[in-house]
């Protein structure tokens, strides 16, 4: 864990002057970007630091889990304020009074919790529907409560996890810290393929559904 000590020391102690605090800054504004690491990475690391007192227990924990809420709280408010810029426009007033719109709110507000539930099993999904629960104007404390139940038991999972398994993420960690760059270009190219894979799904599912029907 000598890679993830001197992160810690260098870089997120003096983001918030203590680690916990840089810790939990750097996981809420981190995972808003798209290729930020996805978030079981921060527990499953974060799991490993605390077995290793690398991170203390309780903070480390608190601070990681409480970065995850506060993303998705931010993304939350981010669809919001998507909506609130749409509503200054006529076309975004149009459609905001559409019926399809009426419809589509009136779904979310249904359906909407194991749409948040699932999302967290997901990963891709997340951020859009954190952002479409904020732009549909679903409930924020429903959305708030909701949430941060699955990400506690989420995140408790995968920090337990971290924690039983750490002499294994220790070996990998090493693994790539051998590597160098190289473990860059690993980590780029298996980025590269799952858009690549993504991309190439995307354009058989849009053929198939152009196909007659008789054909399908």
């Amino acid at each position: 864990m000598e890679l993830l000590q001197t992160f810690i020391n260098d870089f997120l102690t003096p983001i918030g002057g203590d680690p916990h605090v840089g810790l939990f800054l750097f996981v809420w504004f981190s995972a808003i970007f798209p290729l930020a690491p996805p978030e079981e990475a921060f527990t499953l690391l974060g799991g490993a630091c605390i077995a290793t007192g690398v991170l203390e227990p309780l903070w480390g924990g608190l601070a990681i889990i409480g970065g995850i809420i506060a993303t998705d709280l931010t993304q939350y408010w981010m669809g919001r304020g998507g909506l609130r810029l749409l509503s200054g426009t006529k076309i975004g007033k149009r459609l905001i009074r559409s019926r399809s719109f009426e419809r589509a709110r009136l779904g979310f507000e249904k359906k909407g919790l194991w749409a948040i539930i699932g999302c967290r099993f997901f990963f891709g999904t997340r951020a859009p529907t954190y952002m479409a629960t904020g732009f549909l104007h679903y409930s924020f404390l429903k959305f708030a409560i909701v949430d941060s139940s699955v990400v506690l038991v989420h995140g408790l999972a995968f920090l337990s996890v971290g924690y039983i398994f750490h002499k294994q993420i220790d070996s990998i960690m090493e693994f790539f810290e051998r590597l160098g760059i190289w473990s860059l270009v690993v980590l780029v190219g298996l980025i590269a393929l799952f858009f690549i894979y993504k991309y190439i799904k995307n354009r058989r599912g849009a053929a198939h559904n152009d196909l007659p029907l008789g054909e399908n």
